[in-house]
């Protein structure tokens, strides 16, 4: 929670801006207060998406999507202008933090906790579903745990049923957007970009239940191409679910959407719960207390955590340069993406962050960043001058063709994996040792696209900074716009991930004796197995 600075705005609106919640690659949530002092949280799009007439009328889906739910089980809409010069909108702020803060802070949570979630996420997707829509990105991050039960919000990305489709003349418009959901928390036609019925909603409840009692989704894997293989054909592992939920949560995670219960039958599986004084465990009142002192002191005109920008102003389009290199000193950024609003306050542990906390936090750095030409913790890679044109990929073969030209023996199809839609194309390709039967290669491929050269290009220059600060620089490859290794799982594996534009390259390579060296090679190999329709 931050102040907005000498130059940021004082109204949004007829609202009074009191401090920044949240601040992301596309946009940020002020905490603002009404004419009769209620609080409220209002989204901000940042000026230069507003300026994107297809960004602005999917936000008009936003706000449309938003005033059709009831504000019992998410955060009613008091107003907002989708036509304003920067487009906002306001709804009831939410105190409490979100399931995903609640989980990294203080660990997973017990039996009675999880049966009372289930039971509040079925209520509020019955009523979300009511209204003809499908949420499409339920995650513990938009599921906050408050003093009166759950609340989901952001339906940024929400969409219409087919019916409603139909009557309301829908035109698809977030089907050419690039974000289309969060990999561990989809459903398998999600993955695979199949039309979506609501209950595409249920299998995300479902994982979100195992996260709440694991700390994380049953189909997380190494990579997001890994991730999305394994929500599409994996069976999950719910040894850690107890006996009495198992059986509902793994009907939720039926491959087959025919075969989920309803919200109104997972309702019935659950039954009763007991009404409590207290809804969730003694850290949640620990967050939402500290939550109340943040608002109390930033109201009062105490000292906030540090100043923001003012309001965000246009960026001029560039080509993406090389990848930024380390700043002198680590710049605050918000812990997650915008729409986080209540949970952007709540007080972290003071140890170190954990794994999964820092790639957020990276990420996050890096969408904002790249945008202002700020650097971040990344690493200066090398390749692409400043003027020249990068690199465009329209499409990445599928295996049988894009593996002839790469020096790996025991080709096996079993864990092959290749999706495209209009904003990206996946393909993984794996190599297993005959006789032990163990993987010896693995190369992925990930295009974005869905925009200009420059766009995607720039897409993806934002996610590669990001992991790459997780890595170690690899230098003097002479292909690719970047490199970087990433830790294998031994010592005599290698992971190398190359840039190429809108390309990033992935291969993993286990090689006693000259690992690295071999994984240049299938690098190499790879990325010129995938034509470049110009750069």
């Amino acid at each position: 929670m931050k102040h907005v600075g000498p130059d940021g705005p004082t109204h949004v609106g007829p609202f009074k801006v009191a401090g920044v919640l949240g601040q992301g690659g596309m946009g940020r949530v002020l905490l603002c207060a009404g004419p009769d002092g209620r609080l409220v949280a209002v989204k901000q799009v940042l000026a230069h998406f507003a300026d994107d007439e297809g960004f602005r009328a999917r936000f008009r889906r936003e706000v449309a999507a938003s005033r059709k739910v009831s504000g019992a089980y998410t955060a009613a809409v008091m107003d907002a202008d989708p036509d304003a010069p920067t487009p906002w909108l306001a709804s009831v702020f939410v105190a409490g933090p979100s399931l995903g803060a609640v989980v990294k802070a203080d660990g997973v949570l017990d039996e009675d906790a999880v049966h009372r979630l289930a039971a509040g996420l079925a209520s509020a997707l019955a009523e979300i579903h009511r209204a003809g829509l499908i949420h499409r990105d339920l995650k513990p991050d938009n599921v906050l745990l408050t003093e009166d039960g759950v609340r989901v919000i952001d339906l940024g990305i929400a969409r219409v049923t087919e019916g409603e489709a139909e009557a309301e003349g829908d035109t698809g418009l977030t089907r050419t957007g690039w974000v289309i959901g969060s990999p561990s928390f989809m459903s398998p036609e999600q993955a695979e970009s199949k039309p979506l019925t609501p209950a595409s909603d249920v299998f995300s409840l479902g994982s979100m239940l195992v996260m709440a009692f694991t700390g994380s989704s049953p189909f997380t894997g190494a990579s997001t191409l890994r991730t999305l293989y394994d929500v599409v054909h994996s069976t999950p592992d719910l040894s850690a679910v107890p006996v009495g939920l198992r059986g509902i949560v793994e009907r939720c995670l039926a491959k087959d959407p025919a075969a989920r219960p309803t919200p109104a039958e997972l309702l019935e599986l659950l039954g009763p719960v007991a009404p409590a004084g207290r809804q969730w465990p003694a850290a949640v009142d620990r967050m939402l207390a500290d939550q109340r002192t943040a608002i109390d002191r930033l109201l009062s005109g105490g000292p906030g955590t540090v100043s923001v920008p003012p309001t965000p102003t246009p960026v001029p389009a560039a080509a993406p340069g090389p990848e930024l290199r380390s700043a002198p000193a680590p710049v605050p950024v918000a812990d997650a993406a915008v729409d986080r609003v209540a949970a952007a306050t709540a007080t972290e542990p003071s140890h170190t962050l954990p794994r999964s906390r820092s790639r957020t936090v990276a990420l996050v750095a890096a969408g904002v960043l790249v945008a202002t030409g700020v650097g971040v913790g990344a690493y200066a890679l090398d390749g692409v001058a400043g003027g020249v044109a990068p690199a465009a990929y329209a499409d990445v073969p599928a295996c049988p063709k894009v593996t002839r030209n790469i020096a790996l023996t025991g080709r096996d199809a079993k864990e092959d994996f290749h999706s495209t839609t209009e904003s990206q194309a996946h393909t993984m390709c794996s190599w297993f040792d005959p006789m032990t039967g163990g993987r010896i290669g693995q190369v992925r491929w990930d295009v974005k696209r869905g925009r200009d050269d420059v766009g995607n290009a720039k897409l993806q220059q934002t996610a590669f900074a990001a992991d790459a600060a997780e890595g170690r620089r690899a230098s003097n490859l002479g292909f690719g716009d970047g490199a970087y290794w990433k830790s294998g799982d031994t010592d005599q594996t290698c992971v190398l991930n190359v840039r190429s534009g809108n390309l990033v390259v992935s291969a993993s390579v286990h090689h006693p004796g000259a690992c690295e060296q071999k994984a240049k090679e299938v690098a190499k190999a790879a990325l010129a197995a995938v034509p470049a329709t110009s750069g």
